[in-house]
């Protein structure tokens, strides 16, 4: 065998959502014309000042007499770094500074370096996630030799304080969070926020251990009514708050993102100091440091501008005012863009609505909620939101027959 055990068994967990969105192209080969609800992939096209930035910037630096695409510090342009502390410290407000942010390679980056400059290998490190959750968390923290421990949300998929805290042990290492979350929408709200960091304290103190909350928060932006997105980093002082640009800008592509430490992380300056060193220095064991071109774009962007946002809320008011109306069981989601309904009892399991939901030549493809938390979450499916108007449309009106045929 080619890949190693742990190797494999990482496609195994994590292809779910991509063998949907594959399986939308098979279909096109064949002539059909899928409604493709499976994959979180921005159909909103950048803000017309992200291309007027890009084209400014290629144009200026042109111009330059000397060459601006050589070697940067690991964690990024220090011009850019100090745009996203003033911009973030104001949204959340914490005095950040340049030193606090390190330039990713989008969120995903973001996790994998922190869980690898905090989880000592062989240690039996734990990672603490709520489910339902993103799927690759696992990998993220199995492949830093961590061992991901798995905490049930309530049914409304809020966060369950006395079951956080009964799983909480001496070799607890880390908490992730995702708020708002994928797959359900959901935002913790700042009160069971601070109540968490109350527990965590007091198990920090107990045990003498520091527990660092990863706060992945991509979706930060994608907010709906009055709702409100609420961080960690302004309850908790051992807080990495993490995120891309990927939702908020639609560049999911370009592979951009920050991170940013709470600026009394850990128990010392000297602590903080070395730990900051780390993360540079595994950042490029991993991948060097995060696109250029994009990190000085972010910096005359700052963090003011998003696409549409009301756009995708449309959208995800549309399609769950039709799975209410037929009889999905649905929390309804308060941001990001995807919708994890329960199957009505008429189906006697997910593999009998997919049957229907396939059929045809506008297959409705969709994420099985299994891959989202295992067999609690088997009559649950992912939809995603971020598809055009009139995918959504079809794909009200497809479900509509799957549930009068």
């Amino acid at each position: 065998m080619l890949a190693n055990n742990r190797s494999s068994l990482g496609v195994k967990n994590g292809s779910g959502i991509r063998a949907m969105f594959e399986l939308g192209i098979t279909y096109r080969k064949q002539g059909k014309k899928p409604i493709d609800l499976s994959i979180g992939n921005p159909d909103i096209k950048p803000p017309a000042v992200y291309y007027e930035t890009l084209q400014r910037l290629v144009s200026e630096q042109a111009d330059l007499p000397t060459n601006p695409h050589k070697y940067m510090p690991n964690p990024g342009y220090t011009d850019t770094r100090e745009v996203i502390a003033r911009d973030a410290g104001s949204e959340m407000g914490i005095p950040l500074t340049a030193a606090d942010i390190v330039m990713t390679v989008g969120a995903a980056n973001a996790i994998d370096v922190v869980l690898m400059t905090i989880i000592e290998p062989g240690a039996q490190d734990e990672v603490i996630i709520i489910s339902p959750y993103f799927v690759e968390y696992n990998n993220y923290i199995e492949n830093n030799r961590g061992v991901p421990v798995v905490v049930p949300a309530t049914n409304a998929f809020d966060l369950d304080l006395a079951a956080i805290e009964k799983a909480l042990t001496p070799q607890t290492r880390a908490l992730i969070l995702n708020s708002p979350n994928n797959p359900t929408g959901k935002i913790y709200r700042k009160e069971t926020l601070t109540a968490l960091a109350d527990i965590l304290r007091n198990h920090n103190q107990t045990t003498g251990q520091t527990i660092i909350v990863l706060e992945d928060a991509p979706y930060d932006k994608i907010i709906f009514g009055n709702q409100q997105f609420a961080s960690m980093l302004g309850c908790y002082p051992h807080t990495i708050y993490l995120t891309s640009f990927s939702k908020s800008l639609g560049l999911a592509g370009e592979r951009i993102g920050f991170l940013a430490m709470h600026p009394e992380i850990g128990s010392s300056v000297d602590e903080r100091q070395v730990f900051q060193a780390a993360l540079a220095t595994n950042l490029r064991t991993r991948v060097v440091n995060a696109p250029a071109l994009q990190q000085k774009a972010i910096e005359i962007l700052g963090l003011k501008q998003t696409v549409p946002v009301e756009a995708y809320g449309e959208r995800v008011e549309q399609l769950a005012a039709t799975l209410q109306e037929l009889g999905f069981p649905l929390v309804k989601p308060e941001g990001a863009f995807y919708l994890f309904p329960q199957l009505p009892e008429r189906f006697k399991s997910e593999e009998a609505f997919r049957t229907l939901a396939h059929a045809g030549d506008d297959p409705l493809l969709y994420t099985p909620g299994i891959y989202f938390g295992g067999k609690a979450y088997a009559r649950h499916i992912r939809f995603s939101a971020c598809a055009s108007p009139e995918d959504i449309a079809r794909a009200c009106k497809k479900l509509q027959t799957i549930m009068h045929s």
